[in-house]
């Protein structure tokens, strides 16, 4: 089934849906927030050209997804960054759910984000990306194409990087 709108109006739904996620996933996988938002950016300034280019319609979700990691690839070998940022406080606070009111309770929480902070940052890039993404809702055959990586690679490293987390908690 071919999406027929105008260009505008599907760039512009994909972005009020996708830009915090795609941002969100851009930080959990180490980039800076400004880098995050510069290269969310360019993501739908590049679908909007793909699209307007009669770029396939199908699948855009996982596209912008690939654009995006493409971006942050790209920048990381920039000469203009070397490190990727470490997981913030404010990213983490994103995804995971809040902490409860007692002081007891709220160190527990710390410790237990920062054991997980710690886990997520030794898990390969690979297994980093794919959890990140399904996380952030998409099947494992988005996160195959959005890593050009076949759908059993995806799942793999989704079900490794899990494994890992358990035993890290």
């Amino acid at each position: 089934m071919t999406d027929d709108r105008p260009v505008d109006e599907i760039v512009l739904q994909h972005y009020d849906r996708e830009h915090l996620p795609l941002r969100r996933y851009l930080k959990l996988t180490g980039v800076d927030d400004s880098t995050a938002q510069e290269i969310v950016q360019e993501t739908f300034l590049r679908l909007h050209r793909h699209l307007h280019g009669e770029g396939d319609r199908t699948n855009l979700r996982a596209w912008c997804y690939r654009v995006a990691q493409n971006l942050a690839r790209n920048e990381q070998a920039s000469a203009r960054q070397k490190r990727w940022a470490p997981l913030d406080e404010e990213t983490l606070k994103e995804v995971l759910p809040s902490a409860s009111v007692s002081a007891e309770s709220q160190m527990l929480v710390r410790e237990r984000e920062q054991k997980l902070r710690e886990a997520i940052v030794n898990l390969s890039a690979a297994e980093r990306e794919c959890l990140v993404l399904r996380a952030q809702g998409l099947k494992y055959r988005e996160i195959a194409t959005a890593l050009d990586v076949s759908t059993s690679t995806a799942a793999e490293n989704v079900q490794r990087a899990l494994e890992k987390l358990k035993e890290s908690v």
